[in-house]
């Protein structure tokens, strides 16, 4: 009998989840409100629901009797938790997924532990802000509670009251919970994340997926370059390692693929700045396949409906390394799209591009991910050629504005 899964969203980032699902076999049921949407058009069973609504999608789920449910959607990730909890499904407990999504639970988690966090406070109102940052050194960071993406991300170098009021305003519209945190600003040794999407299946946690991920000197707050291999010293990976399995195993997850997002301290400490319940975006999960060869989008659906398949072949899978760059193209300032200019030294590296903005379009300069113009793909031959380019990348691929 086929393996029945439900996929909540069908945005662009759940059609590979549903390829992956129906390249295995599987059914799909995809629970969106677009029907115009590709994974909408493409799903064996497809209702057009809001994926939010937990009693429309738990009935489905019923009359489906599906064997699993998955999501890349952020704000869908707790109810996916709800209906594996409901029905005793292969996920994680709601709970374990709250943790992670709050920011300021996943503080309060590593407060417990005993690893690296800032000084944290959460804020229902402007003057509970504003109450919080007096006592708070500087600078410090204000946030969307529960939101990705930077949106609303706003830093302060010294308390500014008027400044803290509007960021307090524009944070709670990104938020989920309509609640905003604020934290003391941790200094980066360097403008390089130490990231990755690891993948969580009982006491197991496979790290397959290491990245670097550069930051932009214009905006350091702003994922811009993606890059495998991530050639850390062993001793400090695992020193990463030991941190976030802590957390992961603490925050009670138990299935699933996480993204996260760490750095080194000025200080020297290691600095777990979050752990998404979800895959990266970015195109992260088609990179490490592309890096390594394994597949974690398959892993994820596969484990989801309780197959085991897949995770047992990958036992025994040769990783492969192969060199690759992804560049997240910002503008950097406010203007009228033009084209997007590859330096033709650097143009036969390049795998795939994807470019979102079109001639005549007005973009910003980029403050979060939301803003990127394009994504351009590289496979370079050699670690060394690979850093020749990544190292000032910006100077090989940008957008051009009109004039």
């Amino acid at each position: 009998m086929k393996k029945k899964l439900m996929i909540l969203g069908a945005g662009a980032v759940q059609l590979y989840l549903l390829e992956a699902a129906q390249g295995l076999g599987y059914e799909t049921v995809v629970c969106d409100m677009r029907p115009d949407m590709e994974a909408s058009k493409r799903a064996d069973h497809y209702y057009p629901v809001n994926y939010m609504d937990r009693a429309a999608i738990l009935e489905i789920a019923r009359k489906e009797h599906v064997d699993g449910v998955i999501s890349n959607s952020e704000p869908a990730m707790l109810n996916v938790a709800y209906l594996c909890e409901t029905l005793g499904l292969p996920g994680n407990s709601m709970e374990s997924v709250e943790t992670l999504l709050s920011k300021t639970k996943f503080r309060a988690l590593q407060k417990k532990l005993g690893v690296f966090a800032p000084d944290y406070a959460m804020a229902a109102s402007e003057e509970e802000l504003l109450e919080a940052m007096r006592g708070m050194k500087y600078p410090v960071v204000i946030k969307p509670n529960e939101s990705s993406g930077t949106r609303g991300t706003t830093k302060l170098s010294k308390y500014d009251e008027e400044a803290a009021r509007a960021a307090f305003q524009t944070c709670r519209e990104f938020s989920r919970n309509n609640l905003v945190s604020v934290e003391e600003y941790v200094e980066m040794a360097g403008l390089r994340v130490n990231d990755a999407d690891v993948f969580v299946i009982g006491d197991e946690i496979l790290w397959d997926g290491w990245l670097w991920e550069d930051r932009s000197k214009d905006a350091p707050m702003l994922p811009m370059t993606e890059i495998f291999p991530m050639a850390l010293p062993e001793e400090h990976r695992r020193a990463i390692q030991d941190v976030v399995n802590r957390i992961l195993r603490e925050s009670g997850v138990r299935l699933g693929e996480f993204n996260v997002e760490t750095y080194d301290t000025s200080d020297g400490d290691i600095f777990v700045i979050e752990i998404n319940p979800r895959q990266a975006g970015n195109y992260i999960p088609q990179l490490i396949e592309e890096h390594t060869g394994v597949s974690l989008t398959k892993l994820l659906v596969s484990t989801a409906v309780g197959d085991m398949s897949y995770y047992e072949f990958l036992k025994t899978f040769q990783r492969e390394c192969h060199y690759i760059t992804c560049q997240v193209v910002f503008s950097k300032e406010d203007g009228i799209y033009e084209d997007l200019y590859i330096d033709p030294e650097i143009e036969r590296y390049v795998k795939w591009k994807n470019i979102l903005a079109h001639r005549g379009d007005a973009v910003s300069a980029g403050r979060n991910a939301a803003e990127a113009v394009a994504f351009v793909d590289l496979e370079f031959d050699s670690y060394e050629t690979q850093h020749r380019f990544t190292d000032e990348i910006e100077g090989y691929i940008y957008p051009i504005l009109q004039k």
